[in-house]
């Protein structure tokens, strides 16, 4: 066994109290793109997102900003390098009431998208990768949730997981 399993699997076995009281409301993609709004065009024009909003800096190039996701947001810094892999290994899940639609507007517009597919755990998906590396992630349809037992629940409503915790005793949180 290796340092990293024996950590993951202390860190797996720890008992951890779940009333603390503490609720998580969300959490906000933040994407490096070395031109903010050649990104956020791409973003509302090619999967339909926004819309959007932006701060500029001292050019007048988008220095900091946010594309709305349905109800949620995804933010974007501009003229920064999002590394050397790019997005690579970024993954963006999004909830949307019609794949098939959705892959055929990303189609439309001459982009590159693999077609949808019905998942074994439940949902229509399809995939496409932004010009920069970041791969968005389109589902439609229920997705089996492990609760520790075979519950299913419909995408994109979730369980806030104090509520989640409380069905679930034997769900651990880490620290």
């Amino acid at each position: 066994m290796t340092d990293s399993d024996k950590t993951a699997t202390r860190i797996r076995d720890q008992d951890v109290d779940m009333s603390d009281g503490i609720e998580f409301t969300g959490v906000t993609p933040y994407l490096y793109y070395p031109d903010g709004d050649a990104a956020a065009e791409w973003l509302q024009r090619i999967l339909g997102l926004g819309p959007a909003r932006r701060m500029p800096g001292s050019d007048g190039s988008w220095a900091e900003g946010e594309v709305a996701v349905g109800p949620a947001r995804v933010d974007i810094s501009g003229g920064h390098d999002p590394g050397q892999r790019g997005g690579q290994g970024t993954l963006l899940i999004v909830g949307v009431n019609d794949v098939d639609a959705q892959y055929r507007r990303i189609k439309a517009a001459g982009v590159a998208i693999d077609p949808p597919r019905d998942e074994a755990y439940g949902p229509r998906t399809c995939h496409v990768d932004d010009p920069w590396g970041y791969r968005w992630y389109f589902l439609a349809g229920r997705v089996a949730v492990l609760t520790g037992s075979a519950t299913v629940e419909p995408w994109p409503k979730r369980c806030p997981p104090s509520d989640s915790a409380r069905r679930n005793p034997s769900m651990r949180r880490t620290r």
